[in-house]
């Protein structure tokens, strides 16, 4: 059957809310699939499952469509769309590396501060362009979102809702030569940014090591896979890529050409680990992290930090449920990952419904001039929550 009739079939199956049937390739997580499947879902259809493990198996039963073809197995469906979406970036892109070396040069801690301030929200808007639910945001809300204008930023933060980005910096700010791990979540400008945020790290010489941790398969249309690193540093280095190439200055090009190449040899030297795991592309909640994965657990345990980014890796870390909003955060994510785990900062813009660590009063407040949709769905709300064990 070939990979179009296989994806017809699937969603013939999704329309009729059929029981979620076994895997049946050859990939090396398809045993533990089809243990989940079976023993913490048996029986569940389409519509009766939740929405979180039923959401991550789609995205794996696309992946099984191309896995059993004969020419199209190691093929990215959604690999035009990631640099199509970056390419639109071109202004913040600039932007950014013109600034880099001012944020970058040796400063007194107050001023370091700073930079960490900006730094943090832009990485934390960035993960505004999200493929998988793109369709909810105009082009000038995408642009919004993606500003690096202290004056904008200002403006953003009032759409943070759980703001811990000063006990985040209680830890960073201490760190000398330290680990510090991103669980990463967007391709094109967001991971472009967490490069930016690695790339100050390093320099401050906060970290020593930085991790990226991937995806191993196509997933949630935008993720990044090991090999959409390369390829965005290439892109970088490629002076038509970007739309208006030829309205920008020799200026420009140098500074963005400097800095990418800073991550490449990052990357030849072992500063920068790209590396990915299977987990990462399971249905589970984090709550299982230790018992699913102990290998990836007590990796990530020899990291100062973690960084967890986006919306779906916000709702696995909470097991996706429907808690009081006011629920602490360290109480969300479980006994384990709260008090045996490594630090946590969860960097997420509000894609869905779930959601934590609200004060008293504040969803009542927000929402006299915003939907519940809105605040929880859209993507222009946000939360930076921060555990330390």
């Amino acid at each position: 059957m070939a990979v179009l009739d296989k994806i017809a079939t699937l969603k013939a199956e999704l329309a009729a809310d059929t029981p979620l049937r076994l895997l049946e390739d050859h990939e090396a997580d398809v045993k533990d699939w089809n243990r989940h499947i079976s023993t913490y879902f048996p029986g569940a259809t389409w519509f009766s499952g939740t929405w979180l493990f039923n959401e991550c198996y789609l995205y794996r039963r696309l992946r099984e469509a191309y896995s059993l073809s004969e020419h199209w197995k190691d093929y990215d469906p959604f690999a035009d769309q990631k640099l199509s979406t970056f390419r639109g970036s071109y202004g913040s892109v600039f932007d950014l590396a013109r600034k880099m070396p001012q944020m970058i040069e040796p400063m007194e801690a107050e001023k370091q501060e700073i930079v960490y301030q900006e730094l943090i929200q832009i990485c934390l808007w960035g993960n505004a362009t999200d493929l998988s639910l793109l369709t909810n945001m105009t082009d000038e809300d995408i642009k919004r979102l993606q500003a690096v204008e202290k004056e904008k930023l200002a403006d953003q933060k009032k759409h943070i809702l759980v703001d811990n980005i000063d006990e985040a910096w209680s830890k960073l700010k201490g760190l000398e030569k330290g680990r510090v791990d991103f669980v990463l979540d967007n391709s094109g400008f967001e991971v472009f940014v967490d490069f930016i945020f690695a790339d100050w790290l390093i320099q401050t010489r906060k970290a020593s090591k930085v991790v990226f941790n991937c995806k191993t398969i196509p997933w949630f249309v935008s993720d990044v896979m090991p090999k959409d690193v390369p390829i965005l540093i290439d892109s970088c280095k490629d002076r038509t890529f970007f739309p208006k190439h030829e309205q920008r200055s020799a200026e420009d090009f140098e500074a963005l050409e400097t800095m990418v190449g800073r991550w490449k040899k990052y990357i030849e030297d072992g500063q920068l680990v790209v590396q990915e795991h299977a987990f990462w592309c399971s249905g589970l909640s984090y709550w299982y992290l230790k018992d699913e994965a102990p290998d990836l657990y007590d990796d990530l345990r020899q990291s100062n930090v973690v960084i967890f980014k986006g919306d779906l890796n916000f709702r696995k870390l909470v097991f996706d449920c429907d808690w009081p909003v006011t629920t602490p955060f360290r109480t969300a994510i479980g006994p384990t990952m709260a008090e045996e785990f490594t630090s946590i900062l969860s960097l997420r813009t509000n894609k869905a419904d779930t959601i934590v660590g609200l004060k008293e009063g504040v969803k009542e407040e927000v929402e006299k001039h915003a939907t519940p949709h809105e605040w929880r769905c859209s993507g222009k709300y946000a939360v930076v929550q921060f555990n330390s064990p």
